[in-house]
């Protein structure tokens, strides 16, 4: 395995594994199928050392080997997202160049930019789900007194400076935490990072006293006692945190839920896309697949579905989606 840094993003290049390990796990004949030999480049519009950038690496691995062939991950984060998906709509829609997206960097996305360059959602072909409803952590410094979102809620109304994290405007923590204030009269500042890499330092040290983090990058901190988890935004409590409430349990409807998903070009063949959605759903129900998300990911692992059922899926999140934006209070822009 190599890595290179190059220009702002990051691609890392996973080589393939013999044709004999491949036999070995039944996946020689997917192998010769698909890409032929030809390298594939996952485009991830987050940097690297969060969340889902861990996840397609890990991904990936398995696909290079399942693949026979070099796999890169690409990271170009920056501009909500859209840098990674000018770059995967341009490409070939060969399969050989695949967008690893989110919720809020599509759907979300679609919603809050009056004129986007590029679509975020419909200039692209859906092809599998490959991670779902896990949610996101809120987690403060110790500093903070709060052990509750109820209470960090009330706290938050008497500190004129406080301020809160997530990685950029627009991302799932910014439209949850904004939705929370506009619901509860929570008084707290948005501070947006580039990355979710860049939250722990600051939030540990105390630059901000509050983040709204992914569920799995925050584990070893929370478990460190240099972070405190208040709430998570999926719709089950999570694996590894099983004391901390959900929000809805809280007392807050919340019916937007984030999940990862894998697009290629518009003009993707449908058969190839429902190609790739196969080996995306055997991947998934991997024992060691199913370990990761519960372990390193912190979340349920997704249950596999089909191109349409993505696809349905999307068109209903648009509804969503929507209903949180608009109750936090955010235009178009």
């Amino acid at each position: 395995m190599t890595s290179q840094l190059r220009a702002g993003h990051r691609r890392l290049v996973l080589k393939a594994g013999a044709a004999a390990a491949l036999a070995a796990t039944g996946g020689l004949a997917s192998a010769q199928a698909f890409p032929g030999g030809r390298p594939v480049r996952l485009v991830l519009p987050s940097g690297a050392g969060g969340g889902a950038d861990i996840f397609a690496r890990f991904m990936a691995e398995w696909l290079a080997r399942e693949w026979n062939t070099n796999l890169i991950v690409d990271n170009k984060p920056g501009a909500n997202g859209l840098l990674a998906a000018q770059e995967v709509a341009r490409a070939a829609p060969d399969g050989t160049t695949l967008l690893v997206s989110f919720a809020a960097a599509t759907v979300a996305n679609k919603l809050l930019m009056a004129k986007p360059p590029i679509d975020p959602l419909f200039d692209f072909a859906p092809i599998a789900r490959i991670g779902g409803n896990g949610g996101n952590v809120i987690v403060v410094n110790p500093s903070v007194p709060a052990k509750s979102i109820r209470e960090l809620i009330e706290w938050s109304k008497t500190q004129p400076d406080l301020s809160y994290s997530s990685w950029g405007i627009g991302s799932g923590g910014h439209l949850v935490m904004e939705w929370l204030k506009q619901q509860t009269g929570m008084k707290i500042n948005h501070v947006p990072y580039k990355t979710v890499a860049q939250q722990p330092p600051d939030i540990i040290s105390g630059v901000v006293k509050v983040g709204f983090i992914d569920a799995g990058t925050p584990l070893p901190h929370i478990r460190g006692g240099r972070m405190r988890a208040l709430a998570v935004s999926s719709q089950v409590r999570l694996p590894q945190l099983p004391d901390v409430p959900t929000l809805v349990e809280e007392g807050f409807k919340l019916e937007a839920y984030p999940w990862y998903g894998i697009f290629g070009p518009k003009a993707m063949p449908r058969p190839l896309a429902e190609q790739i959605n196969a080996t995306l759903n055997r991947w998934m129900a991997l024992p060691e697949a199913r370990a990761f998300f519960a372990e390193k990911q912190n979340t349920p692992a997704p249950i596999p579905i089909s191109v349409a059922d993505f696809e349905r899926q999307i068109q209903a999140d648009l509804v969503s989606w929507k209903a949180l934006i608009d109750a936090a209070g955010l235009k178009p822009e």
